[in-house]
């Protein structure tokens, strides 16, 4: 005669599959979020190179300005009130 299966051993058994499949999609779920992070945080830092190119071409536009001296000139001109040499000033009053 047959002695029926136990319980216990039985659901031992489904915790043991539980477990097997368990492990290996808690590992991909890590790895599926950490890949997402990482993509996300490449775009990020992708943007914010772009921002930064744009910032130092802007510099080295200013820079250039300063080192031909147009810039300065024009400074000295509107904020100082200073001429070159030889120049006439027109004082022009309004009414």
């Amino acid at each position: 005669m047959k002695r029926p299966p136990r319980r216990s051993f039985i659901r031992g058994r489904w915790v043991i599959l539980f477990v097997m499949l368990a492990i290996p999609l808690f590992y991909l779920g890590r790895r599926s979020y950490k890949l997402k992070n990482s993509i996300q945080e490449e775009h990020n830092l992708k943007n914010r190179i772009l921002i930064l190119q744009a910032e130092n071409e802007v510099l080295k536009n200013r820079i250039s300005d300063y080192k031909n001296g147009e810039f300065v000139e024009a400074k000295a001109r509107n904020d100082l009130g200073m001429i070159k040499e030889n120049e006439k000033v027109y004082i022009i009053f309004k009414k």
